[in-house]
C-alpha cells in the first residue's frame, strides 16, 4: 500500500507538471505514453501467440501529437489513414496466415490510439480555462473515481460486479467510484478559480458523474482484455501499478466522452 501511494503521488505530480507546461512537454509525454500504450496493448496479445503487424501504429503514436501540432487535424487525421493502409499492405506482404493477427494489428488503430487522439485534443481544442478544465476530467476524475470504487470495496464490497472480467470489483465499490468522479466535480467547483475556469455547477457535476461511469467501463474493458490474455498487468513499469495501459485504461473511455460534451457546450455558444 504504500508504495501504491508513493508511486500514485509520483505519477500525479508529473501530470500536474505536464499540464502546467504544456506546449512540446505535453506534445513529447502524450507520444511517449501513446507510444508505451500501444506496445503494451500488442504485447499482451504474445501470449496467445499472434504475431501483429505493430510498427505503423508506433509510428503514428509517436508522430501524431506532433502532426497535429505543425500541420492541424486534418493532415493528422490523413496520417492516420496512411498508417491504417500501411499496415493493411504489410500484413498482405508478410502473408499473415491467420486473420487474428490482421484484426489486432488494426485494432491498435481503435483502441488505443483513437482514443489517445481525444486525450490529446481535450487540451488543445479549447481555450486555456476551458481546457485545463476538461483536462482535469480527462486525466484527474478517472483517478479520483478508482481511489474511491477501490477503497468503497475494499470497506464495504460484498456483491461480486463482473466476476468474470474483474473478480474482486464490487457493486459497492462501483458506487463508491460514482460518488468519486461526482466528488470530483464538486471539488472543481471552487478550484477551476485557480486557472481562471468558469464552467458552471450543473456541468462541472454532470461531468464528473459521467466520468465516474465511463472511468469504471474502460477499467473493465482492459480487465477484460487482460483476463484473455491471462495477464495481471499490462507490463511492471511502475511498482504496485502495473504499466502505462493499467494507469490510463479509465482515462481512455473518459477522453472521447468529455470532448464531446465540451465540444457541444461550444458549439452551443454556452462557453
Amino acid at each position: 500500500m504504500k508504495v501504491r501511494i508513493i508511486v500514485g503521488a509520483v505519477l500525479a505530480a508529473f501530470l500536474l507538471a505536464v499540464l502546467h507546461f504544456g506546449g512540446f512537454v505535453f506534445l513529447i509525454a502524450i507520444s511517449l505514453f501513446a507510444f508505451a500504450a500501444t506496445y503494451e496493448t500488442a504485447h499482451i496479445t504474445t501470449q496467445h501467440k499472434y504475431r501483429p503487424l505493430s510498427p505503423p501504429a508506433y509510428v503514428f503514436a509517436l508522430g501524431f501529437p506532433f502532426v497535429y501540432h505543425f500541420a492541424g487535424a486534418v493532415p493528422m487525421f490523413g496520417f492516420y489513414l496512411l498508417c491504417i493502409v500501411a499496415a493493411i499492405m504489410g500484413l498482405v506482404i508478410r502473408r499473415a496466415a491467420e486473420p487474428e493477427n490482421a484484426i489486432i494489428s488494426l485494432l491498435l488503430f481503435a483502441y488505443p490510439l483513437s482514443l489517445l487522439i481525444c486525450a490529446l485534443l481535450v487540451y488543445v481544442e479549447f481555450e486555456r480555462p476551458l481546457a485545463l478544465t476538461a483536462s482535469a476530467f480527462t486525466f484527474a476524475a478517472p483517478a479520483c473515481t478508482d481511489a474511491f470504487a477501490y477503497f468503497g470495496g475494499t470497506l464495504f464490497g460484498k456483491r461480486k460486479l463482473c466476476e468474470k472480467i474483474s473478480p474482486k470489483k464490487t457493486v459497492e465499490g462501483a458506487v463508491a467510484g460514482l460518488l468519486g468522479g461526482l466528488a470530483f466535480g464538486a471539488a472543481l467547483i471552487p478550484l477551476q478559480k485557480l486557472w481562471g475556469g468558469y464552467v458552471g455547477v450543473p456541468v462541472l457535476l454532470l461531468t464528473g458523474l459521467v466520468c465516474g461511469v465511463c472511468a469504471q467501463f474502460g477499467d473493465l474493458f482492459a480487465s477484460m482484455l487482460k483476463r484473455w490474455a491471462g495477464v495481471k498487468d499490462f507490463s511492471s513499469v511502475f511498482p504496485a501499478h502495473g504499466g502505462i495501459m493499467d494507469r490510463i485504461d479509465s482515462i481512455l473511455l473518459c477522453a472521447p466522452v468529455v470532448l464531446c460534451l465540451f465540444t457541444i457546450l461550444r458549439l452551443c455558444g454556452i462557453y
